[in-house]
């Protein structure tokens, strides 16, 4: 049985409609988000079941905590292990994977990058050529506002040259925004793709076993990123994932209106915006391009 399918299962079962309503909406959504992960040229809710381990359980919390936080991995897990744990009732599988998963504690991330931070990561990146992968994904999550999942998983197919946009549909809310490709990246993208359109990924990765062009995994790509760090000279508690709340809270101190930023950001309601209030500093005036960068 493939991972959709049990989700399938799971969401007509009778422990499913024993929830509350507000429950079933974030374990359907949460479910649903599975399904669409990437994983090996594909998605996981076309991996059998049987091919779930601990392992690939660890890569996914792992994911989950660098591009968003560890309370959003451990909720995740929590919501996964109710799907295994339902499988395990049903003998499709002997036990629940995510089990084994050693959790880690969470406490609230309250890091954002500041413009100069931005500017001293993107200058030491573009140094070197094996570095540009990294340097090119932090500078879209930065300039975009968006999580550094969906940016690793562009393709050519996302960015319209003509009209100067990037459509990007989202992994965990399966909104799709259209964004603007701001001046400083428009040029960056046209050499990406004459020295890459060969082959689907904006930012690919070429795979020795079997020469395959793949999206850089999250172990390569926080591997550059502390290489980068380290050179520059920044705080190793930056991360990638923290660039989409780093771009929220600039648009929130530069004064722009919610449901712009929910343009943007994706969000489906204005109250989901209100963990990014608590960051605001000062008041500015524009969004994106025009907001105030600290």
């Amino acid at each position: 049985m493939r991972l959709k399918k049990a989700v399938e299962k799971y969401l007509r079962s009778r422990h499913f409609n024993s929830l509350s309503y507000s429950t079933q909406r974030n374990y359907e959504s949460r479910l649903n988000y599975f399904c669409r992960m990437s994983v090996m040229g594909s998605t996981l809710g076309n991996v059998s079941v049987l091919n779930i381990n601990a392992i690939k359980c660890s890569e996914m919390y792992d994911t989950w905590e660098l591009e968003n936080s560890i309370a959003n991995a451990n909720h995740n897990a929590r919501v996964f292990s109710v799907l295994m744990n339902f499988l395990v009732s049903l003998d499709i599988i002997n036990y629940n994977p995510m089990s084994r998963v050693n959790k880690r504690t969470s406490t609230p991330r309250s890091v954002v990058w500041t413009h100069d931070q931005v500017i001293t990561f993107l200058d030491t990146a573009f140094t070197k050529f094996d570095w540009r992968s990294i340097g090119l994904i932090v500078l879209m999550c930065y300039e975009w506002g968006q999580r550094p999942v969906d940016i690793r998983n562009l393709t050519w197919g996302d960015i319209d040259f003509d009209n100067d946009k990037v459509t990007i549909t989202q992994t965990k809310r399966g909104a799709t925004v259209e964004l603007p490709i701001p001046d400083n990246l428009v040029g960056m993208l046209h050499q990406q793709k004459d020295d890459w359109d060969f082959q689907d990924y904006v930012v690919p990765h070429h795979r020795p076993q079997d020469s395959a062009y793949r999206p850089l995994t999250v172990s390569q790509m926080t591997a550059l990123l502390r290489e980068v760090k380290a050179t520059a000279g920044l705080p190793d508690e930056l991360q990638v994932g923290d660039l989409r709340k780093t771009a929220i809270v600039q648009m929130i101190s530069s004064g722009v209106d919610h449901l712009a930023i929910q343009s943007v950001s994706g969000h489906k309601s204005v109250a989901s915006l209100n963990p990014y209030n608590k960051f605001s500093l000062k008041t500015a005036k524009s969004a994106l391009e025009r907001r105030e960068r600290e």
